[in-house]
């Protein structure tokens, strides 16, 4: 298996726990928290879930996350990202 392929399955993977831990939260079907969808708009993400969510990931992906950068997301694609970057900084 090509690295930019395990890369792509580790990404896809990532995004299934990031999309079940956020549906986990806001207690909503993973079918609902699409890839592009507004937190605060489309699903009505306050700061205390927010913080829930962020805390979560950090203990599921053994990172540190940023309060500037978590409140600065807004889509699961964003968060998608702030794990990448959490990743290569805690390495």
């Amino acid at each position: 298996m090509t690295s930019t392929m395990a890369n792509s399955q580790q990404t896809t993977a990532d995004k299934d726990e990031l999309r079940a831990i956020v549906a986990r939260v806001l207690e909503l079907g993973t079918e609902e928290v699409t890839d592009d969808a507004g937190f605060r708009d489309d699903l009505g993400v306050d700061s205390l879930a927010l913080l829930e969510i962020a805390t979560q990931i950090e203990s599921a992906f053994g990172v540190s996350l940023t309060d500037d950068d978590i409140s600065a997301a807004d889509t699961l694609d964003e968060i998608q990202q702030l794990l990448d970057k959490a990743r290569r900084s805690d390495s």
